[in-house]
């Protein structure tokens, strides 16, 4: 692509802008590449505003930047356009009036600091699709077998203290967390974000991570499985931590017994117990199930009259993202987020860019998307739009909800007019397969 980008400054008399306001080119015409489209003019509109700019964006006429060379040259146009590899040509464009220094050089840096980061990149996204359950396997809790675990609202906390573990009473002011149930296109349209979220009033997220419309029985499975194991004078425990933003809110009743916890394998080496041959495990819903069975390895070998629930009634969409989130960001150069919202994706996320070092970026609104922030070959992008607020007639259109929502719509748009852009979306998915399941063919290369 860098052999095919070009920059440019034209004189224009056709094309007049007022003092004090920056035009921006939604559409214009290159004297020598015929037509420009410019899927980034959204960029240049919003940090033209922020420096304090009027903004004029719309489409130019061909004659705007062509100009006929009658009267006084009155406006500086800039540019930076570059070859499409399907054909044609995409670019950026701005203009100002000649006299106003301010608004030219506005312009000039604003072109050739995104000039500098236009080349071929991809776009990962990863899709925090959860389907609804199908039958469970013969033998396995069906959802009539005890009531509906996961009502709307808040849930209430699971705490340890110093006797074990407990769940207070709900509080009244334990916020939500928002919806993400989202669609995983194939192929996602390359002028928005995959649809990563729904904006659902009212919803919240299971305390296994799944969204609360797939009724996901794995949180009322782990609390049943436990308080079995204490009934019959076990010892419990409860295996793995929970991803941030998950877990919480499981236990509905306080357990009678004792009840331990090991969230790693060094804690599983150290646990003890008053009697090994009576020890149970639950596995903690929300918990990466990859890493929980590392745990378990330990306490089996430890304790090898160890008991506890069948792995049917695990929840794997946390050990899902996980591992979505794992690939992607093993091959991206920084991580953008975008939205004001809040997932078990999006913390997963951050957790491993932390460890990683990777790039992070949080995009609320556009004029907070920097150079140096899409400057790489791969860069992932994860949007959580914020619950919207209750109106009764429905949020308007130019409200804040809506507006930072369409900041996430527009980030691949705008990537789009950054060089030349696929657009990857990662979907892992664990389903759970009936016992009398005879398993797909085998494959030979003979």
């Amino acid at each position: 692509m860098n052999r095919s980008k070009r920059s440019d400054v034209f004189p224009s008399t056709s094309l007049p802008v007022p003092p004090g306001t920056v035009a921006v080119a939604t559409r214009w015409w290159h004297p020598l590449r015929g037509p420009m489209d410019c899927p980034a003019h959204p960029l240049l509109t919003a940090h033209a505003r922020q420096a304090g700019f009027t903004v004029d964006a719309r489409p130019w006429e061909e004659a705007a930047v062509n100009g006929d060379d009658r009267g006084p040259v009155g406006t500086t146009v800039v540019a930076v356009s570059y070859e499409r590899p399907e054909g044609g040509h995409r670019g950026i464009a701005l203009a100002a009036r000649s006299e106003d220094s301010a608004a030219v050089a506005f312009a000039h840096r604003q072109i050739e600091s995104w000039q500098a980061v236009l080349r071929t990149r991809r776009v990962l996204y990863v899709s925090e699709e959860t389907p609804l359950p199908e039958a469970p396997p013969e033998g396995s809790p069906r959802p009539g077998d005890t009531p509906a675990p996961h009502a709307q609202g808040p849930w209430a906390p699971t705490t340890w203290t110093s006797g074990g573990l407990h769940t207070p009473a709900p509080h009244p002011h334990t916020p939500a967390a928002p919806h993400h149930p989202a669609p995983s296109p194939s192929r996602p349209h390359p002028s928005s974000v995959p649809p990563q979220g729904t904006r659902v009033r009212g919803a919240a997220w299971l305390p296994c991570g799944c969204p609360a419309a797939s009724a996901c029985p794995s949180a009322a499975a782990a609390e049943r499985s436990l308080h079995r194991s204490l009934a019959r004078g076990d010892e419990v425990v409860v295996v793995g931590a929970p991803v941030a933003g998950t877990g919480g809110g499981w236990l509905r009743r306080r357990p009678t017994g004792t009840v331990k916890r090991a969230v790693s394998e060094a804690e599983a080496e150290k646990l003890t117990v008053l009697d090994p041959e009576r020890l149970s495990f639950v596995v903690t819903p929300g918990a990466v199930v990859s890493r929980a069975t590392a745990i378990l390895r330990v306490l089996r070998r430890r304790f090898p009259r160890l008991r506890g629930q069948h792995p049917w009634e695990w929840c794997y969409t946390t050990d899902d993202l996980d591992t979505a989130v794992g690939s992607v960001l093993g091959q991206s150069d920084a991580l953008l987020v975008t939205g004001n919202g809040d997932s078990p994706l999006v913390r997963t996320a951050l957790a491993r860019a932390a460890r990683s070092g990777l790039r992070v970026r949080e995009v609320t609104s556009l004029d907070r998307l920097r150079p140096q922030d899409v400057d790489g070959a791969t860069i992932t992008v994860l949007h959580t739009p914020a619950p919207p607020p209750d109106h009764t007639g429905g949020a308007p259109d130019d409200s804040p909800d809506h507006r930072e929502e369409g900041t996430g719509r527009d980030v691949s748009r705008v990537l789009d007019g950054l060089g030349p852009t696929g657009h990857i979306c990662r979907t892992v998915r664990s389903m759970p397969l009936r016992s009398d399941f005879k398993g797909p063919p085998l494959i030979s290369n003979a």
